[in-house]
């Protein structure tokens, strides 16, 4: 119970470990979230999202690259699938070791970058003739390719969302499944009077839904100049722009047949844990946004077919880059029913906003756990500050203190010198007496500003309200200088020395060679070795 006459301008304080060990920080299981003082390993085991906000070259990647090795087991101990977003391909070539959890590694790597095997994947396979989930699971799949962005484009996209979710279903009730590019190659004749389209255009008109039929319809009107042809343009330009990222020969060959992967696989019940990641280049984010988002939206569709399959951890690295994503601020609530935690991660909660409108305050109020390291705006900053609250601390007025001894002092002079009343005399002493040494009370945020700012790098502040009392002010060191973890990564391609990785061992830091050599007949049939028949480990680490 607070008192609060005693903390009458606030109660702000930081996590004790007793209440660490109440809030179940100590298990290892779930999410790593830091280090506490006596230098043990915290985790969330929460079902709820995670918020990891910092700024470039903060340090979140010692938190990421943890989440991804230890692969944040569920909190029934069990080894979940995870999906990984890798816009720099950094993450998931230093957390390549996935053998030693048994983990099979598939990529979605259209551009081959750093020699990482490439394996063929298609957005759309959920999309079959056969479903009885087909009209509502092409509606969402066409409004994550197609997000509303702006209210005077709402006509526009609206429709642009129409004519993809009716071709995508006649699509996939005319050749059982639908495919990007195939899909692709149909809207770019959108309009024409060629015979393919105008076939596909009868197709269209031959199915069961009325407003699918209509869609047939409309096309035929604005070819006919019968309705707004300005309108029509417009909405050629929408469904034009979103596809415009299959030009590309890279990424139509990554997500065309033969394919290698298909995330309905991690719903089965005999499927090992597997580690997907998304690779594409963030350059190319415009572009390859709508592939990206659709990726995630079939691997959201089947496993809300399959909730009680293996659990997955999606690590949302970067997310803003997506680009306008409706669907992205509900996975923080949405997920959790279907056993999928969600990690967003991004330099600033105001980047949020690029997803949907508002989601830079929706996010962070629809994740169970928030951690902010390296704070480098004064919005941000005020943000969490504000998110601390305040503190009521005791100090001494010296004025004030000093103001009540000399009305003491006058108080016993009038006594001795004035012939006062004693008894008078000597109750206003008294009470000069415990006001010089009464403390006065003042209100102070327990972070301010500036000290948010000036934080050290390796360090985080942790707010997971309703399960820990008091925000845990974390540690967070760098990942080669954790022993638990020496031999369990790979060298990061962008700071290591080739063939060298650094590895914390009792003798303090050490650079040890990462061995390449042919795998093991058990494992050349797992996907991250089959095209090369090669493994790597840390020499001395042999898994």
């Amino acid at each position: 119970m607070i008192d609060f006459q005693e903390k009458r301008f606030g109660s702000a304080g930081l996590a004790n470990r007793a209440m660490r060990r109440r809030a179940g920080l100590h298990k290892k299981r779930g999410a790593y979230i830091g280090h506490d003082e006596m230098g043990r390993a915290c985790h969330s085991d929460q079902q709820s999202a995670i918020l990891l906000c910092g700024g470039a070259r903060s340090g979140k990647g010692n938190l990421i690259i943890p989440w991804l090795v230890d692969g944040c087991l569920s909190s029934g101990g069990e080894a979940n699938h995870i999906l990984s977003l890798d816009w720099k391909g950094q993450n998931g070539l230093i957390a390549g070791l996935q053998v030693q959890q048994n983990r099979r590694i598939y990529n979605y790597n259209p551009r081959g970058n750093r020699g990482v095997p490439s394996h063929r994947m298609n957005p759309l396979s959920h999309l079959r003739g056969g479903s009885p989930t087909l009209v509502a699971d092409a509606l969402l799949s066409s409004a994550s390719w197609i997000p509303f962005t702006d209210p005077r484009a709402a006509y526009f996209e609206g429709m642009a969302q129409k004519i993809v979710t009716a071709a995508s279903v006649t699509l996939a009730r005319t050749s059982g499944v639908v495919t990007l590019p195939e899909l692709a190659d149909k809207m770019a004749g959108l309009g024409s009077t060629s015979e393919e389209f105008l076939s596909f255009e009868f197709d269209i008109a031959q199915q069961p839904e009325p407003e699918i039929r209509q869609v047939a319809q409309d096309l035929r009107s604005f070819r006919a100049g019968k309705s707004d042809s300005g309108g029509f343009e417009g909405i050629k330009n929408e469904v034009a722009k979103s596809f415009i990222g299959l030009m590309d020969p890279q990424v139509r060959a990554a997500l065309s047949p033969p394919y290698d992967f298909d995330f309905e696989w991690l719903t089965r019940a005999d499927a090992p844990p597997a580690m997907v990641n998304l690779m594409e280049d963030i350059e190319f984010a415009e572009i390859s946004g709508p592939i990206i988002r659709a990726l995630f939206t079939s691997a959201l569709i089947y496993k809300r077919r399959a909730i009680s399959a293996r659990p997955q951890f999606w690590c949302l690295d970067e997310i803003s880059a997506c680009g306008a994503w409706p669907l992205a601020p509900k996975l923080a609530t949405i997920c959790a029913g279907y056993n999928i935690r969600t990690a967003y991660v991004c330099q600033a909660s105001k980047q949020l906003d690029a997803l949907a409108p508002n989601a830079g305050e929706i996010i962070p109020n629809s994740c169970g756990t928030a951690i902010y390291m390296g704070t480098r705006s004064t919005q941000q900053a005020s943000l969490v500050s504000n998110q601390f609250g305040k503190v009521t601390l005791d100090y001494d007025d010296k004025a004030r203190q000093e103001n009540a001894r000399a009305a003491k002092a006058k108080a016993m002079a009038e006594v001795i010198m004035g012939g006062a009343d004693p008894l008078t005399a000597m109750m206003s002493a008294a009470h000069q007496d415990r006001m010089a040494r009464q403390k006065s009370k003042m209100a102070r945020s327990l972070r301010s500003v500036d000290e948010v700012i000036n934080e050290k790098n390796d360090r985080a502040y942790v707010f997971m309200p309703g399960v820990l009392e008091k925000p845990f002010y974390a540690k967070v060191p760098k990942y080669w200088k954790r022993r638990d973890l020496a031999g369990r990564y790979l060298g990061d391609p962008f700071h290591a020395k080739p063939g060298t990785v650094e590895i914390a061992t009792w003798l303090g830091q050490r650079h040890r060679k990462v061995v390449t050599e042919d795998a093991p007949k058990r494992l050349r049939d797992w996907p991250q070795y089959r095209d090369s028949g090669k493994w790597s480990y840390v020499k001395g680490f042999r898994p």
